[in-house]
Order: C-alpha cells, then structure tokens, then sequence
C-alpha cells in the first residue's frame, strides 16, 4: 500500500506562491518545533534520514490529520524516547526528570552557531565504485518494496516512477543511501542518478507530450531496461 507520506503523482490544487510579506510561520510554535528540530538535531543523535523516516512511521490517521509541524513535532518526540533523550513519563507529564547523557549535552547547538551550522548542511558525497550506469542508458525502477532494508523501511524511492521506464541524464557520483542510514544500520553509499521520464510514460495520454519528470534515484533502485 502506498503511505501516506508519498505524495508525488496524486492529483493536486494548483500552487499559490507564499507571498513576500505573509508571515514565515502561521503559529508561534511552528518557530519552536524548527528551533527545537535544529537544536537537537545538531548533536548528531540521528541523521537526516532517520528524522525522515520517524515523520513518516507515524500511524497514518495522526500523518492524515496532523499539520506540518505537528508531523515534524510528532517524529522529533519519537526519535527523542527511541534514542533515550526523554522517558514515557516525561513526555506524559511535560516535566524533565533526568539529563541526557554528557556525550550529547557537549554537542548542543547554541544560537550564535545556528546560521553556520545551516550554511554548512550535512553534505551526503562519499567515495565509492564506479557508476553501473551510463549517461543516455535507459534504466527501468524497481518498486519500492524491492528496495527497502528493513520491513516497512525506509525508501526515498517514489511509487508514481515504480517499474517505469526512464533515461539517466546525469549521475550525481556517490552518495549516503538513505534506506539504511534511516535505520542506523551504515551509510552504504551508493552512484546517484538524475533519470528523466517522459510525462506520458508516467500518466498516459492525460500527460502533455511536451512534458518531462526527472527524479534522482539510487543505484539500487534501477536495472537495466
């Protein structure tokens, strides 16, 4: 069954853009849930991918009806009891009863250091094996099942591109595979590939013939056409 986190391809309201002076956040503790995100993040407890993949784990009434920072706050809460920062009781009663361990605590992110912590990012390049693939080649996507590490893992593989057929266009060298990495099981990096379908590969005749999709997908996603 697709999940719910797996938007792409459904059908959609167009876009409004946000507008230059409308607020950067709606409510006041939509700046909390980032700041809070950000300065937990930073102590290197869990990777990008695992804080990805704990949004998404979240049953999928609460992931129907929850806001976007309600979903953010969700997945961060969890990560916090799953790797031992806070207890059950703690997160009941709302009242901090013991300190994370030191190794942690040294690692907190202060307000002066959040612009350069950011400007940075967490680059995911690594060395790795050459390229299966070349530029020009068609490649077919496997479905996303095939590709996960762990049942009801963790895969940045779209169903909308599942067992279609594309071209690489580009490959991006080699890069952390977030299927793993989400689950604190290694990096495993692998070639990186931009593949472009064509619109009415994906959606038949409704799709304009003028029209291209490229997607980035991981080696371990594709096999040769």
């Amino acid at each position: 069954m697709k999940p719910p986190h797996d938007m792409g391809g459904n059908p959609a309201e167009p876009v409004i853009p946000d507008k230059p002076d409308e607020p950067k956040f709606d409510e006041a503790w939509h700046r909390r849930v980032l700041g809070i995100t950000i300065a937990v993040g930073a102590m290197g407890g869990w990777s990008i991918d695992a804080s990805r993949y704990a949004r998404e784990s979240l049953p999928r009434s609460d992931y129907k009806k929850f806001s976007y920072y309600e979903k953010w706050l969700g997945g961060l809460t969890n990560l916090l009891f799953q790797r031992g920062f806070i207890s059950k009781n703690e997160i009941q009663s709302g009242h901090g009863e013991s300190k994370s361990p030191l190794e942690w605590r040294e690692r907190i992110l202060s307000a002066k250091h959040v612009s350069a912590s950011l400007a940075a990012g967490a680059p995911t390049r690594r060395q790795g094996a050459k390229p299966i693939f070349s530029v020009s080649q068609k490649v077919s996507v496997k479905l996303p099942s095939d590709t996960l590490c762990v049942p009801i893992g963790h895969t940045r593989l779209p169903h909308y591109i599942s067992g279609k057929t594309g071209v690489i266009i580009k490959c991006h060298g080699v890069h952390v595979l977030p299927n793993t990495n989400a689950h604190f099981l290694g990096e495993h990096p692998e070639n990186l590939y931009a593949v472009e379908f064509q619109a009415r590969t994906l959606w038949e005749q409704s799709a304009s013939s003028l029209d291209s999709v490229v997607v980035d997908c991981w080696e371990s996603y594709l096999e040769q056409a």
